[in-house]
Order: structure tokens, then sequence, then C-alpha cells
């Protein structure tokens, strides 16, 4: 019998690795196969490269299972390294050196994953060809995406700065890489550091050393250089040779320089939670709400093409002043206490201020308490002991149940385990903001009041920064030791501004909007026809008898408003129903659901989302048919219904297959795609992710094909790409009788960590795909991911200091990597708080088509029909969001094909687009009633606030007084209100 059948492979990375091997010998061709015992007297084997090849390793070993099974194989490599002229150089002996070597061996072979594409093993080929065969380093990452011509030239110029601090080096220092030998052997490395502190005169001051390896600021005169140390315990001597390795390169230097600026931000004082630190002395307390707000800083090194820079930005805790405990006594007196607090917890962050440590809350032991015994050590010890033994700490309930905090670690064979931390709620204060307080408007307002920055402040805080590390010796010092000073200021550059696009509506009408105003065509949306509209004919509403009067005159409004539009929309049929059940809701859509049913409108009473699921799962899924839910306030209050009900006309016409408006797209036969992924929140155990893909099908982007697919629990990376692309490349054949002759991908959700990832596995799907459709099917392929959760702040440089950039600005040099073609675009506009950019890096493409996808992307971020303005990130990828969102937390079903090129998934808007809706507004109320109050008198300052809700929950927008003593003139009074908006309005004064 094969032994290869018989073993049984571990769980260990090495055994992973060996398996992969093994995969790979056994998809070369037997004539390729030959092992290295079997070639030491072939002529053949002087003709090879020096480098071995896979083939070359036997495969008949019998080692261990875990990581001592690649010692075979390190064994075999090592051997034909010695019977070759030029071995392989390895530069570390530990785990990570078997994976350099395979990856070296690799690439030997084959260069890049586009050459060879495999379509004889699936979907994804074996797995070894992606692990192993597909290796790609981010050095060749580097190479494929480098492009020749980095930046684009349209546009005109704009001054810019950004929370970037420059990095000045000392040239006559560094990082220089020395390595220590001791001889006699010292094995233990307490004793090694004390040896080599006995030379520290020659050595310096400054140093680090692990035990092996020494780093040092300057470089010694010699290469090697032999010192004599006294042996402390026999006052025997010792000899150090400490021999000269190389000097550190700037990417090397990175991690290093980051530990650094941890030294730094701990010697100012700064407290560390999770990644970010925190300044205790600069808390600012809400007491009305018995809440803290901990000014802090997110930091990072890196290098850039402007050189080593330090991105800094601020960043705020939410802090409560109550214990877990005193949130516990609240729900003391209900009679389901234990599920509320449960419901109130679960999935919240908590800080510790003994060892200013934050944990999660995954559980409540409502069985143990504080006297509690667990074992440290040999011993016993009650948590009640612990704390006062180890922290000085008295605790004074001895019956409140304790927190449970599920830890994962890796063990010692690097095997993931969890442990269980148990936390004490009397100790514990909520560092996150529960439910509770995010639908109170009225604390949301005045953290926000607290929190949000203009461009000016944020500066402020950087530049207070820079002072007390330049101010303070030790900071200073720490910086100085190993060459490195900050600047005195944040970074300035000069990046571009596009010009304002115009948008195109039906009957060939068009649209520019004003420089000043360029994200926002609110009001030609409604005052234009749409650019293709639908009928419809054969549609139902279904509402609660309650809301009888309210649907009758939405019908009537709805009528007008189709007039207008140019829909022609025929008389609904009205069903009411006898309660609100969601049991009535299911059985009524079943029976009204015919073939011929255009649209099915839902009226609801209130707001459920377990009866929103089970409609939306019925129409989506069951009886495919595009669906409208309606809330029944929203549409209850006469003088808004115009407003509204042209809102909703616009959004079922684009469910129908309508479309708003269009741009100016010049490329020809091409199709635009997004990707996003959804994860399940923090205690919905039962869902899993769904992978999104859509798809563009003609040339103005206004038809959208849709696929979604479901796969493991928190997974980014997406498995059925292949299915998903060839599912769109079909549909655009449909669509336009031809292929697509170029596919641009816009990939959401992905961080640097996983872009090489993304280049090994997910780009092979792709590439795969073409294959599948047609033999001779080569398309160009551009792929660019998209980051929005970035600490990259830009602003734009006034007479005044800095502001937020206008939309469609655009930097793609100084602040970028020099590795990888990216850039920074902020496309929306905002007039509160600073406007936080978007980053694009393109990863693929075959085309390099680069200075083009700059202007694209910006076109792309107009045709987003959910809303009239730009958005801050490319249509595609926002419709990929609203599909995955849709069917991850409600349908968490794949929707039925009929759909797939439809936007039927547009749902109702979330809280950031109504937000920003709400801005509007207010701008324009601001515009019309108080500018021409403030020309009048214009020491009067306008304060307006906004309470919005939104399913219940109240969301606030304030823009605050200026710094200096104002009083108020007369009380506030409600401007306009409706059931979503409010706005209120107060008069202040200078005093």
């Amino acid at each position: 019998m094969n032994l290869d059948k018989e073993k049984e492979f571990g769980k260990g990375r090495g055994a992973i690795l060996l398996k992969l091997l093994k995969e790979k010998e056994k998809s070369e061709g037997a004539d390729q196969s030959q092992s290295i015992l079997g070639q030491s007297s072939s002529t053949e084997k002087s003709e090879q490269s020096h480098v071995p090849t896979l083939t070359e390793i036997p495969s008949s070993s019998t080692t261990g299972h875990g990581r001592a099974s690649l010692l075979s194989k390190v064994k075999a490599m090592r051997f034909v390294e010695a019977q070759s002229s030029k071995p392989v150089q390895v530069a570390s002996q530990g785990r990570g050196s078997l994976i350099s070597r395979l990856k070296a061996i690799t690439l030997a072979e084959q260069p890049s994953i586009a050459l060879q594409p495999s379509i004889d093993a699936g979907v994804l080929g074996t797995l070894s060809e992606i692990a192993v065969q597909e290796g790609i380093s981010s050095s060749e990452l580097s190479h494929l995406t480098k492009p020749k011509l980095r930046q684009g030239t349209s546009g005109s110029p704009i001054q810019l700065s950004g929370n970037y601090i420059n990095l000045k080096l000392n040239p006559g220092k560094g990082l220089f890489n020395y390595e220590v030998k001791f001889i006699p052997d010292i094995d233990s490395r307490p004793l090694r550091r004390k040896l080599l502190n006995q030379h520290l005169q020659a050595l310096g001051q400054t140093r680090v050393f692990d035990g092996v390896t020494l780093y040092l600021p300057q470089k010694l005169e010699k290469d090697i250089t032999t010192f004599e140390s006294i042996h402390p315990m026999d006052q025997s001597k010792v000899v150090l040779n400490v021999i000269y390795k190389k000097q550190q390169t700037m990417s090397e230097n990175i991690p290093f320089f980051n530990i650094l600026l941890g030294r730094v931000l701990r010697a100012l004082s700064l407290v560390r939670i999770g990644h970010n630190n925190f300044n205790p002395k600069g808390v600012q307390a809400v007491p009305q709400h018995k809440l803290e707000v901990w000014p802090g800083y997110v930091t990072a090194i890196s290098e850039y093409e402007g050189g080593l820079k330090l991105c800094i930005d601020t960043r705020h805790r939410i802090m409560r002043t109550e214990t877990i405990r005193d949130i516990m006594v609240k729900f003391g007196g209900k009679s389901n206490f234990k599920d509320s607090i449960l419901k109130e917890l679960i999935g919240l962050s908590v800080f510790t201020r003994y060892n200013n440590k934050t944990y999660r809350v995954d559980d409540i032991a409502w069985d143990k308490d504080p006297t509690y015994e667990f074992e440290k050590g040999t011993d016993k010890i009650s948590i009640l002991d612990y704390y006062k033994y180890h922290w000085n700490l008295e605790i004074k309930d001895l019956n409140q149940p304790l927190l449970v905090h599920c830890d994962n670690f890796k063990s010692a064979t690097y095997e993931t385990q969890e442990k269980i931390i148990l936390l004490v709620p009397e100790l514990c204060y909520l560092a996150s903001l529960s439910e509770s307080v995010r639908s109170d408007f009225r604390i949301m307002k005045d953290l926000m009041t607290l929190t949000q920055m203009t461009p000016n402040a944020r500066r402020d805080v950087i530049r207070h920064f820079i002072t007390e590390v330049q101010n303070n010796n030790v900071p200073r010092e720490i910086l100085a030791e190993w060459g490195l000073e900050l600047e005195s200021d944040i970074t300035e550059f000069t990046g571009r501004v596009f010009e304002p696009e115009c948008i195109i509506f039906g009957n060939n009408a068009k649209f520019t909007p004003s420089t000043e105003r360029a994200a926002d065509w609110s009001s030609a949306v409604v005052k234009n026809v749409p650019l293709r509209i639908p009928n419809l004919n054969h549609w139902y509403i279904l509402y609660c008898q309650k809301d009888t009067r309210c649907v009758q005159e939405f019908v009537g409004m709805f009528r007008n408003v189709s007039k207008v539009i140019g829909m022609s929309v025929k008389e609904p049929r009205l069903v009411c129903l006898k309660d609100d059940r969601i049991e009535t809701y299911v059985q009524t859509l079943r029976k009204s659901i015919q073939e011929t049913v255009n649209l099915m409108v839902i009226v609801f009473p209130t707001n459920r989302t377990d009866r929103y699921s089970t409609v939306k799962r019925v129409c989506c899924v069951e009886m495919p048919v595009p669906s409208q839910v309606i809330m029944s306030r929203t549409i209850s209050r006469g003088d808004r219904l115009k407003s509204i009900t042209e809102k909703i006309a616009l959004q079922i016409n684009c469910k129908l297959g309508g479309a708003l408006w269009a741009l100016n797209i010049p490329m020809d036969n091409c199709m635009i795609c997004g990707i996003d992924v959804y994860h399940a929140g923090f205690g919905q155990s039962t869902k899993g992710s769904v992978a999104g893909f859509v798809a563009s099908l003609d040339k103005a982007l206004t038809t959208w094909h849709n696929k979604v697919c479901v796969q493991g629990k928190h997974q980014e990376i997406v498995d059925m790409l292949q299915m998903c692309l060839i599912s769109a490349i079909r549909a655009y054949y449909k669509h336009n009788k031809r292929y697509p002759d170029r596919i641009i991908i816009y990939r959401d959700g992905v961080g640097d960590g996983q872009l090489e990832v993304v280049l090994k596995y997910e780009i092979k799907q792709l590439l795969v795909s073409f294959k599948t459709v047609q033999e001779n099917y080569e398309p160009t392929l551009t792929v660019i991911i998209v980051q929005k959760r970035i600490n990259t702040r830009i602003f734009e440089r006034s007479s005044t200091g800095v502001r937020n950039p206008p939309s469609g600005t655009i930097v793609d040099s100084y602040i970028t990597k020099s590795d990888i073609y990216d850039f920074f675009l902020v496309s929306q506009n905002i007039r509160q708080g600073t406007v936080s950019p978007t980053r694009y890096v393109v990863i693929y493409d075959s085309k390099n088509m680069k200075p083009h996808i700059q202007r694209l992307t910006y076109k792309l971020c107009h045709l987003y029909y959910n809303w009239s303005g730009t958005i801050k990130i490319p249509a595609p990828c926002q419709y990929a969001h609203k599909l995955v969102s849709l069917v991850g937390q409600n349908i968490q079903q794949e929707p039925h094909q009929s759909l797939a090129d439809t936007l039927y998934y547009l749902n109702e808007r979330s809280a950031t687009e109504t937000i920003s809706g709400m801005i509007t507004a207010m701008r324009c109320l601001v515009d019309t009633i108080v500018t021409p109050l403030r020309r009048r008198q214009p020491h009067v300052y306008v304060n307006t606030y906004v309470r919005m809700c939104i399913y219940g929950r109240g969301v606030s927008r304030i823009e605050s007084p200026p710094s200096p003593p104002f009083e108020r003139l007369a009380p506030a009074y409600i401007l306009f209100t409706t059931a979503e908006l409010t706005i209120h309005m107060t008069f202040t004064r200078w005093t």
C-alpha cells in the first residue's frame, strides 16, 4: 500500500505545509517527479538550476505529524544545496526560513499568477497551487502593480495639508544589525546582556539586544569587533565577537520605529487602550449623563513617497463613570431583568482601570460571585482575595454575578485555544456606547459637541502633540538617540480637484452643479424627468385598518407625482389587513402575488425587524416581486407628504428597472463591478457572512446585475467569485449580445494585510473564469481595493487656516505608498466635522489604465440612485453593500434569480444617508432664512440643531457656537417638524 495514502497529517502548520508539498508532487507529471537520491549519478543534474525544485524532495518521508515533520524536508534541501555550486541563501533559521525557501523555489518556476491559470482542478485548482505555487511576496506585489505613470493630470491644482508629520533622519545614524557570538557559548539571555553591558563605553548607551542580535544607531569602526568580558560567577574570561551584518533598510526599520513611538507615547503619560493611546489628564466630563470623554491619538509611522512620516489623528473614547454593577442595579426591578441586562451588555467593551485594559462582554455567569475560587499556580484563591492581595482592591458586593470574557490565544503548538476570564462588574466601566445610550438623542448631541472636530481644531491637536514631544526632554531624546526628529508642523502638498460632472436626465436634460455645491443635485432630480421610466400597471398596497386615511392620501399624491415624472400608474389594489401580525402579512402576500404583479407596497404601523425580514423573505425568495415597505408615520403628515412621496416614487422607479440619471462614460463595452462582504454582528452566531457581487450591464451604468453567495462566519475572502463573475458576464452577453472587452472591479472591505491574499486567491478565480466562459476569451482586468476606514485626513489650506477640501479632491503623490499604486479621493462634500477621504489601491491592472481610473472612480460616486449627490465610495460598492446587508440581516437566503437585474435591495435609507439629507435641508434653511438675518445683524449667531427619528432612534447633529461667551436672545423654537425631522433654532449674540 502507498505510504502517502496511509499517512495521516496532524494539525500543526508544519503538517499542513508538508501536505501541500505532497499535493504539488502529485500534480507534477511522472516524468518530472524524481527523488534526490535517484539523481546522484544523473547527467541532467549538472544542467539543472542551482535552486532545487519541489520534485527533488523525496515523497516517501516518514517524518512526524507536527512541526517536526519539516525536519527531513529541511535536511533534504540542505543536502541539495551542499551539492550545488550556488546554495540558496537563507537569512534566518526559524520556521519562517522554510516558507521563504519555498517561495524562492516557487518563484524560480512560475513568476506570476497570470501566466499559467489552471482550469482543470475546479474553481480554485488545488490548494497547494494557491498556498505554495502561487506564493507572491510583497516585493512581487509592488512589481506587478508599480505603474509607469503614477500621477494623473486632469483637474486643477489645489494646496492641501494632511494629518502627517515628517520625520527627519540624521544622516549619520541608522539601524545597524550585528550578531553577537559568545566564546564559550552562554545559554542564559540575562547573562548575555550582563556580559555585553560591560562594554557600554565602546558600544554606547543606546542599543537594542535580544540575546543574539544587536541593533546600534551608529556603525562601529570594524566589521568584526572583539571584546573580553568577565563572567560574574567564576571570574572567567568570555570572548564576545560583534559581527556586522547589514544596515537595515527603511522598510525594515518601520516596525522598530513604531515600537520607539510607543515609548514616546508612554513618556507622555498616555494610556494605551486597545490600539490607541489616550490622555487621562484631558478627560472631559459629561456629568448630566454620567459619561467621560477621553481624548487620544491613533498613530502609525510608515514610509511614503514623500519620505518617512508619522500619521496621527485624534480619537475619543467614551467612558461611563458608573460601574457595570450600577447599570445592572437599574434593571433589578424588572421581571425579566436577566434578559434585559444581557441585551444591554453582551458584545460591549468594558474598561478596568486597575490595569488599563479593555474586555468584551461575551456572557454573564449568574452562578458565580466574587467568592468563586480558581487555580493560580498550585494553589486555589478566591476572586475576592486575588484583587485584595494583588491589586489592593476591596470588593464590596459579594453577591454580584461575574462577567465572562472569552480570550483566544496561541498555544505552544500554535493552535488557537480559548481562555475564560471572569471580571467583577463592580470594577468594570463601560467603554462603548450601549443601544440605550445611542438611542438617546440628547446624549448623542452633547457627545458630538465634544468629539466632532473641525479641520482647524484637528490641526491644533496635532500641533499640540508636536509641541509636547519637542518640549519634553524624555520623548525628544528617545527619538534623537536613533536619529529621528519631528518637524514642527503638519505636511503640505499639492493635490488636484476635478471639475463638477454633468448630470444627464431624461429628454436629454443636463444639469451641472456649481463648484461650491458640486456634490448635490437634489433640486434638479425632482424638476427633471428620470432617464428611464417603467410602467406600474398591477400593484397592491397592504395596510392596517388604522392607517386607511394616510394610505388613501398617499395613493392620491403618488398619482400626482407619477404624472410629473412621466410614470404611467394605474389604480392599486388596496388590501386592508385585520391586524398587524406577521402571519397576516405573509398569508395576504401569498394570496395577492401573481405573475402579473409589478409591485407590492406594504405599510407597517410600527417598525419591527422580524416582520420586515419575513416580508422581504417572501417577496425576494419565495414569491419574487419588487417590494416597498413604508412606515405609516412617514406618510401621515400632510404638509410633508409631497416631498416624501416624490422620494418613494423615485425609489420605486429604480426597483422596477428604471434609471434616474446618468453621466458621460467614455469607455465602450466595459463592465464595472463591485464586491462587498457582510459579517454578522456579535451574538448573531447563526448568521454567516454574505458576499455580494454587482456588475453593470450597459454603457450608461444604469442597469446592474447582482449575485450573492453565503459563506462561513466572519469570512472576508470570497470563495465563489468564479461563479459570480461568470453569471455577470453571461448577463452582460444577454443584454448586449457580446462579451465585455474590459472588466473593472472595485473590491470593498479589504485592509492592507489582506492585499496579497486577494491577489493570490480572489484574482486567481477571476482569471480562471474567463476560460470557463470561452476558451479564447481574454478581456482586460483591473481590480481596485476600496478602503473607507482609514486614518488619513486631508485639509485645504486657506486664509483662515485649513478647511475641508471640495468634492473631487484627489491626492496621488507625497502621502501615497511608493511600492504600490494608490490614491486618495474626497468625493463627498460635508460642512460639519472633518471629511474622511477614501483610499483606492490598484492591485491588478492588465491594461495599464491607471491614469483614467481616478476620474472614472469619481464619476462612479455620482451614480448611487438612493442619494441625489455624491457618496463616499463608488456606486457598485454601495449597491453591493446594500445587497449583502439585506440578505445578511433579513433574508439569509439567496434571492430569486428573476430579481438579478433589478435594484430590489434599495431599502429604506440608512441613518448615514438620512443624516446627509438632514444636513442638506439645514443648509437650504440657513441659506434662505438665516443668511439674510445675519447680514442685518452680524453679531447674532444662529445655533441650529436637528432631531431626527430613524427606526425609533434619535440622531442629532449640532452646529456649535464659537468659543467666545454668548448669551441666548430668545427661547428655542421649532422651525419646522415632520415625522422624521425636527429642526430647532436658537439665537445668540456675543457678550
